[in-house]
């Protein structure tokens, strides 16, 4: 992103990848047999919008897919714990399932 800025200001730069792969946060990798995911997919919400508008990331292929809630931790026996993306929408979470009722987080995503 640096070097993107510094060569559109005019000046000569080098970019050096640490890894065998090039892309550094915005590579796409094997996690799991048959499952792909950026290596860094959480970091691109903090991404400035002017850095995207910037850079035109959206023309070179950036497509943020927006999460339908905050965190699903799931345990081995098939219980689970939905957060967000509201608050609403925890406490709607199926309260069979899990091992907290809904009324217990009213406050998790303010």
């Amino acid at each position: 992103m640096c070097a993107c800025y510094l060569a559109g200001a005019g000046l000569k730069v080098r970019v050096l990848e640490r890894r065998h792969v090039v892309g550094g946060a915005a590579v796409t990798e094997e996690f799991a047999p048959g499952f792909r995911n950026s290596t860094a997919a959480y970091t691109v919400s903090l991404l400035n919008p002017k850095v995207i508008r910037d850079l035109r990331l959206a023309e070179h292929g950036l497509k943020i897919v927006e999460r339908p809630c905050r965190q699903f931790p799931a345990a081995p026996d098939g219980k689970y714990f939905k957060l967000g993306p509201t608050t609403a929408d925890t406490q709607r979470s199926s309260p069979a399932s899990r091992s907290a009722t809904p009324s217990a987080c009213p406050s998790t995503t303010a």
